[in-house]
């Protein structure tokens, strides 16, 4: 039996290899163009392909057999579909395999779309018609028609669904419920007549390029069908959309019911492989020296995708257009479909790409350049231009940097003055006079600024890049116009003493009152020599038109308007090019899409910014580098270069004007202009980004701590964004109505949560108030009198960490609950997280589904990492302080202001109460799940712990010191507990272990709360009985310890309560350190996942409104037959 097995398999081996090499064979002698051998050779394969498939196999072997056997059936569905074996073109064989839908028993919801696709007036069925009449190969057609399914029903459920409309807008904006289709047949037809305008639109566009009428049928339906049949059989040509709408425009007006069925495969054959096989040739063309042909001869998809651009094709069809994409002329070059761009690949190619960026910045460069020779020379006010080795006599483009009228006869009458108010040395050394002498300085009138620059050499203003006006009138200002005394040298013959003072008075504004008039009107005339600061001074913002007036003044005598509107013509061509060519010439601007309008907003803001970018490029290139450039440049050009260019140390020292020189220094200029646009967009996208960063919130949770803080708010953005929420809608109607009535912070996120106040308790005696998000409106769920009748203290003390969250509130939470739930699980399947962080950051789901009023939902413990630490330390060093008061004589208050002042601290941070008292609460919780009701006696010491808490005399009723201990204790039971086995027996070795292990970890923590109510009497004494109550959980009458055994085994066999213990144990142990997953892609998807929530972005609309997945992309899973080799 086995021999016949082995024999099976090795057959089945034998066929198959037999048969891939007569389809290796076809294959060969199909491109080869032998069609009759091709069949042939196809035609022995699938006999033994049939062969290797009808074997029988053992149950043993089956599973060995499979594999193979799928390959098998595989290669002959493929083979099938391309040559018919039986020439058989009727209907399509009945389907034993699908993607998605099982067409043959499809569910309900794809029906109306079905009965369409079947009952064609003019097709029957639509796939089976079109398969028929043009051969489609089979997988394609059951491909298609599924494909075509799913879109039609996507787009059905969509016009069934209403569209979400956001609750801020008026109901008249609302969509009527009349425009919802009547039916689901109704339904399926305007699905139709949907996607047929959608996937026809470039279709109908391309018809209109070409002045042609589109060649649609009478059933839109059967329009699709054709088209995506087209698309399944396209293989690479779907990269043509082009070609594919002239294969639909030619195929179209020929699909009519054939009785002449052609086979499955024709089309491929007839229609697709032909082209092909003119691109394969193209792409093969060698040189004559047999080596690959340059890209520039070689056409590629995009070139026979143009020739459909133009009218020449359609001169012919589908089973025709082959003649034209393989016609050439004599010399072997495309003649219909030629290569349409042909790329040189090179660095110029580079730089021509970007040449209207490069024209633009060259432009402005001019223009920049312009407007500063024009300032210059309206402006002269640089005092480079005025030294002496300018020479006496300096014009530059008609301006005058000297006055020809000068008289340097105008004597200064008052440069002798030393007596009176005028004090003539304070005066020069004020102005920055080096050497002052009576009688030689300001001895002449000024009538140009050289000659003033003579007498003040204004050295502040040397070195400032513009504002120099205000700075020579300012010195000016400052120096004429001081008033005061002082003491001065005298000299006294008489005594000998040349050292001695005196005190005098001085008032500088009668000094001088001709040069002090020349020297204003030499700064602020216009005319030779002159600096024309009265318009140029634009720290006055009103003298800013007139200098604009000034700038374009024609009528000036030099040339600095015509130099500027040289630079602005060279704009203004450049604009009128790009026009022209955007207008009337795809030479220079490029083929840039039709149909693609821009929104005037979007525009305006695109425009908005390039605008103010160009603005900026321009002022800072103007102010730092241009303007002193031109000043500098005009200064070396009229230099002495036999002078200059030996102090100046440049490698050539025998130019005309210096102009070598002048050209170094301004190529770097040149080139931080040209380029600093891109650095000034970087700036600008980063401001810009940030601040609509900031705008829409993204990355509003910039670290993991941000999303610790921000946590309780994620609930409600979930809400809002993506699940519809009646809890949440109500509770944001509510606050809508009460907002106008409240000015509180109660009106805002937050609310402030009071226990009961005491009548007699005063403001500073009220008890505990916990600041914290609303989240909280449930019970503790312990079943003991003394928590019952406390229950309300609780719900008003302890946040939702402690008490948990039920009620409305669990409804309104526990959608984003299980969407965290998942995602974190999600993460732990792709080992992201590790099995400790999944429980630290996962909420706790408390109840069954079936028992909604009690289920409790407790967030996640990673919220209060850190926190009981921080809260055992205050209450640790209060406890101190409380205890070392004790012997004060005025301890009362002291005492009261101690224990009010660990209220504060602990309460200043909600997550700190919800620590400390959460652990307490949980291992509360445990014990009494552990101990059972034998142990019922203990509740009023928990009772009472709480309300110390409540009633804030933690200190007084309590011994602080030893909390750690206790909390140390309790861990180690926690632990304990998860660590018992739960399949072991009870007698069991391990087990017992665990079990006496519990017992006495039990005993430990009692005693650590025996030390913690050592202050209580009663409450000590109930503690000490508890160990020794007989037929109890710590000592029973026999070994076997029975009802611990019962105990310990129903809590751990109980995943609710185990749930209960882990949260216990994680709320004792966690700490900042495990507050964050250690994964730094862990971190980055919870980010992602909580940043997502608070970004602003359309509201997500239901399942059945989306769009859908494919819309004409490739499709999953589909078997189409191109080359069995590919």
């Amino acid at each position: 039996m086995t021999a016949s097995n082995d024999a099976s398999l090795e057959e089945q081996r034998q066929l198959h290899d037999e048969a891939m090499v007569h389809v290796n064979a076809g294959v060969a002698a199909r491109n080869s163009g032998n069609s009759e051998a091709a069949n042939s050779a196809f035609a022995i394969a699938m006999d033994l392909l049939e062969r290797g498939l009808a074997l029988k196999f053992s149950k043993a072997d089956d599973e060995s057999s499979i594999r193979l056997g799928k390959k098998m059936a595989r290669y002959l569905d493929m083979i099938r579909g391309q040559v018919s074996k039986t020439g058989d073109g009727g209907a399509m064989p009945k389907s034993t395999r699908f993607n998605i839908i099982d067409l043959e028993n499809p569910p309900e919801r794809y029906a109306p779309v079905l009965t369409l696709l079947h009952s064609s007036s003019i097709h029957g069925n639509i796939f089976d018609s079109m398969k028929c009449i043009f051969g489609f190969q089979d997988n394609n057609a059951k491909n298609q028609m599924e494909h075509l399914t799913l879109l039609l029903t996507n787009y059905k459920e969509s016009l069934e669904t209403p569209a979400p409309v956001p609750a801020k807008k008026a109901p008249k904006q609302r969509r009527p419920n009349d425009d919802l289709p009547k039916d689901e047949h109704d339904a399926a037809v305007q699905a139709v007549t949907k996607l047929h305008a959608r996937l026809f639109d470039n279709y109908i566009k391309w018809c209109k390029y070409l002045r042609v009428k589109p060649s649609f049928s009478a059933e839109p339906l059967a329009d699709l069908v054709l088209f995506f049949l087209i698309w399944g059989e396209a293989a690479n040509f779907r990269q043509t959309p082009e070609l594919l709408c002239f294969l639909f425009h030619s195929l179209c007006a020929t699909a009519q019911p054939t009785l002449t069925p052609k086979e499955s495969g024709a089309f491929l054959t007839s229609i697709i492989r032909p082209i092909y096989d003119e691109v394969k040739k193209d792409n093969d063309k060698k040189t004559p020296l047999g080596e690959r042909a340059p890209h520039k001869d070689i056409r590629n998809y995009d070139d026979f995708n143009e020739f459909f651009w133009t009218k020449a094709c359609l001169k012919y069809d589908a089973y025709t257009i082959k003649e034209a994409l393989g016609a050439v002329d004599k010399k072997g070059n495309p003649k219909d479909a030629k290569k349409t761009f042909i790329e040189t690949r090179s660095w110029a190619r580079a730089l021509w790409s970007f040449r209207r960026i490069f024209l633009l910045n060259f432009t402005l460069f001019c223009a920049v350049v312009g407007f500063a020779l024009n300032m210059a020379l309206l402006c002269p006010e640089s005092p480079i231009m005025y030294g002496p080795d300018m020479g006496k006599e300096l014009v530059l483009f008609g301006k005058y940097y000297y006055n020809p009228k000068a008289r340097y006869s105008l004597a200064n009458d008052d440069s002798t003055t030393t007596s009176g108010l005028c004090n003539l040395p304070k005066l020069a050394t004020c102005l920055g006079v080096s050497n002052f002498v009576v009688g030689q300085t300001f001895s002449v009138i000024p009538q140009d600024f050289k000659m003033l620059l003579a007498d003040v050499p204004f050295q502040p203003c040397m070195e400032l890049l513009s504002g120099r006006c205000a700075c020579y009138l300012d010195t000016l200002d400052r120096c004429l116009s001081q008033v005061g005394s002082g003491k001065a040298l005298v000299s006294d013959a008489s005594s000998g003493n040349t050292r001695d003072f005196k005190m005098v008075k001085y008032d500088q504004t009668k000094c001088m009152p001709a040069w002090r008039k020349a020297a204003y009107a030499v700064i602020n005339d216009a005319g030779p020599g002159l600096l024309n600061c009265a318009v140029c001074n634009i720290q006055a913002p009103t003298l800013v038109p007139n200098l604009m007036v000034k700038l374009i003044d024609t009528s000036r005598t030099d040339m600095g308007p015509l130099v500027f509107g040289g630079g602005v013509g060279l704009v203004g061509l450049f604009l009128v090019g790009e026009v022209s060519n955007r207008l009337f010439s795809g030479l220079f601007i490029g083929y840039v899409g039709r149909s693609l309008p821009v929104p005037c907003c979007g525009y305006l803001r695109y425009a908005c910014f390039w605008l103010i970018l160009f603005t900026v490029k321009l002022l800072f290139g103007y102010t730092f580098m241009v303007k002193n450039l031109v000043e500098t440049s005009l200064m070396i050009w009229m230099s002495d270069s036999t002078k200059y260019l030996q102090v100046s140390n440049f490698m050539l020292q025998v130019t005309f004007h210096n102009i070598a020189y002048i050209g170094f220094l301004w190529l770097p200029a040149f080139i931080v202009f040209m380029y600093d646009a891109q650095i000034f967009y970087a700036l600008f996208s980063v401001v810009v980004g940030s601040v609509r960063g900031f705008n829409l919130r993204i990355g509003e949770l910039r670290s993991f701590r941000i999303l610790r803080l921000a946590f309780k708010d994620i609930p409600r953005m979930f809400n809002y964004k993506l699940v519809s929420n009646a809890i949440e809608s109500k509770v944001s109607s509510q606050q809508a109505i009460d907002a106008p009535h409240s000015n509180t912070q109660s009106a805002k996120k937050t609310t402030t949560i009071s226990p009961v106040v005491h009548p007699t308790a005063t403001i500073d005696e009220q008890p505990l108030r916990i600041q914290t998000t609303l989240y909280s409106g449930a019970t503790d769920d312990d079943d003991t009198p003394t928590s019952q009748s406390s229950s309300t203290t609780n719900r008003s003390c302890f946040g939702s960490a402690v008490t948990g969250i039920d009620g409305d509130e669990f409804l309104r939470v526990i959608p984003f609950a299980v969407a965290w739930n998942h995602c974190l699980r999600s993460m732990r399947e792709a080992d992201v997280l590790s099995n400790r962080e999944l429980s630290v950051l996962s909420y706790l789901i408390e109840g069954d589904d079936d028992a909604t009023s009690r289920r409790r939902l407790y967030p996640p413990a990673f919220l209060t990492a850190g926190k009981l630490d921080e809260s055992l330390d205050i209450v640790a060093e209060c406890g101190h302080v409380y205890k070392r008061l004790l012997t004060d004589k005025k301890k009362d208050a002291a005492l009261a202001k101690v224990e009010l002042s660990m209220h504060q601290r602990v309460t200043k941070d909600s997550l700190r109460v919800e620590a400390c008292v959460g652990s307490f609460k949980f291992t509360v919780r445990v014990l009494q799940l552990l101990l059972g009701d034998a142990h019922a006696d203990m509740a009023p010491c928990f009772a009472f712990v709480g309300e110390s808490i409540v009633n804030r005399t933690a200190l007084k009723g309590l011994n602080v010191a030893n909390l750690y201990d206790l909390r140390s204790a309790s861990a180690e039971l926690m632990q304990a507990i998860l660590d018992t086995p739960t399949s072991s027996k009870d007698d069991s070795l391990h087990f017992q272990r665990a079990l006496y292990r519990v017992i006495d970890l039990a005993e430990q923590v009692l005693g650590q709360l025996k030390k913690l109510l050592s202050k209580q009497d009663s409450l000590v004494a109930i503690l000490k009985q508890t160990p020794l109550k007989p037929n109890a959980f710590f000592i029973a009458p026999e070994s076997t310890q029975k009802y611990a055994t019962v105990q310990l085994q129903t809590l751990v066999s109980d995943p609710a309560s185990m749930a209960i213990v882990s949260r216990a144990y994680q709320v004792l142990t966690v700490d900042n350190f495990d507050a964050e997953p250690r994964s730094e892609e862990g971190q980055r998807r919870l980010r992602f996942f909580a940043n997502s929530l608070f970004m602003d972005m359309p509201l997500a609309q239901s399942v059945k409104r989306m769009h859908s997945l494919s819309i004409a992309t490739p499709y999953y899973s589909e078997i189409v037959l191109y080359s069995i080799k590919e």
